[in-house]
């Protein structure tokens, strides 16, 4: 049974004073190259306390967190796991939970990405009619070849993981733009002044690899090639 974490008021410099959740590690799909190898939960602080929410010492159910974004006022700004993946253990994406967390962020300004495989026809409606309802599923990509597979899913407005030092905004190889994230490169903005993540778009938002395992994601997001 998967645990979640909500904070009320991020402490996190980059993400702004939102309310942030995290979600168990037994989300996160298997398929995922930055698990283990670079991924930036891993390491600092979030990493001590994904791993508290992932062995249930820290969080409570599904259910307690729906009660609790149903409770937000309207228009609130937040993001969904800052650690963790969407709802359904490993790669299974669990779609009748999806919904439920759709319905609870109706009238919220929700946002969330995912590594989830999204195999299955029902899998990648469930996260076009997230994006349509107002709950943003950032589909997340594991290099610029890859950005251009998910974006020609049309499901979702995608992100992907960049060079350590790639500060200036890029194209995919089909001629995507992709803009890297404001936050990274600039110490007066957060996700609480850019909010681009959370927008329906055609432009992909780029990160940096980062945190003590930027090196290793970096060695993925040069080599990975695209499987679906």
């Amino acid at each position: 049974m998967s645990t979640y974490h909500l904070t009320l008021k991020s402490s996190n410099a980059k993400t702004g004073p939102i309310p942030v959740s995290t979600t168990s590690a037994d989300t996160c799909p298997n398929v995922c190259p930055f698990r283990k190898a670079g991924c930036y939960a891993d390491s600092g602080p979030l990493a001590l306390h994904w791993a508290k929410v992932s062995n249930g010492d820290r969080g409570a159910s599904f259910s307690a967190l729906l009660a609790c974004i149903k409770a937000f006022p309207n228009a609130q700004l937040w993001r969904h796991n800052q650690a963790g993946d969407l709802p359904g253990y490993a790669d299974k994406l669990d779609i009748v939970a999806l919904r439920k967390l759709v319905a609870a962020n109706r009238g919220k300004r929700g946002f969330t990405y995912t590594h989830k495989p999204l195999t299955t026809v029902g899998q990648r409606q469930a996260i076009r009619d997230a994006n349509a309802q107002g709950f943003t599923v950032n589909l997340s990509a594991n290099s610029l070849e890859h950005a251009d597979t998910l974006a020609d899913m049309q499901i979702g407005p995608v992100v992907v993981v960049l060079p350590i030092a790639q500060t200036n905004n890029t194209t995919t190889p089909q001629g995507r733009k992709v803009i890297v994230c404001p936050a990274t490169i600039r110490d007066d903005i957060s996700c609480v002044t850019c909010q681009l993540c959370q927008r329906q778009r055609e432009v992909i938002v780029g990160f940096p690899a980062h945190g003590t395992g930027a090196r290793k994601a970096q060695a993925v997001t040069l080599h990975y090639q695209p499987r679906i």
